[in-house]
């Protein structure tokens, strides 16, 4: 099986938070790292276009600037609830777009970076990865999860990238990783 990690394209408008004392980024960050997992579910996120997009088309279905939550359209929730229902959870987020919704990739994978062939650097709080290396039977039978070594980073399977070109989903950047 291949897997690839996700990225919005940048051909793309993309979404940013609006000013407010916890911003999605923020909010995301916290739960992405322990330190508030709460906040996240509590409020309702106000988001709008990057005014520096304006020569962007506006059609992306995938928002990925405040991952490990993504903003998706209903037909790329849809996508993620029929390949990975059990890896998903709602996040309430206000769009410009009433067809945009928050969606937090939850399903998380210890050891699934191979340590010896990816390329990181190591500090006291974790790690700062470079070039990931996936092994092979620690994401063997997932579809959408993210890794604990690169908590903010998203991956899918081939399934899933199938799914997404079968439904026609646009902005979608993804890049093959390695996978031992």
């Amino acid at each position: 099986m291949r897997y690839y990690s996700v990225a919005q394209d940048s051909k793309f408008k993309t979404l940013i938070g609006e000013d407010s004392s916890l911003s999605l980024h923020a909010a995301a960050q916290q739960y992405t790292f322990g330190n508030d997992v709460e906040s996240l579910f509590a409020n309702q996120y106000e988001l709008e276009f990057n005014s520096d997009d304006k020569n962007k088309k506006d059609a992306s279905d995938i928002f990925t600037l405040f991952k490990p939550v993504l903003i998706v359209t209903s037909k790329a929730k849809i996508l993620f609830r029929s390949v990975a229902p059990s890896s998903i959870e709602d996040v309430s987020v206000l769009s410009p777009n009433s067809d945009h919704s928050g969606i937090l990739v939850h399903t998380v994978l210890d050891g699934a970076i191979n340590r010896e062939l990816s390329e990181f650097d190591e500090y006291p709080n974790g790690l700062v990865v470079y070039r990931v290396v996936l092994n092979a039977l620690a994401v063997q039978g997932f579809d959408v999860f993210r890794v604990a070594e690169s908590p903010l980073s998203i991956f899918v399977s081939d399934k899933f990238v199938g799914a997404a070109k079968d439904s026609g989903l646009k902005g979608l950047d993804l890049r093959e990783i390695r996978v031992v």
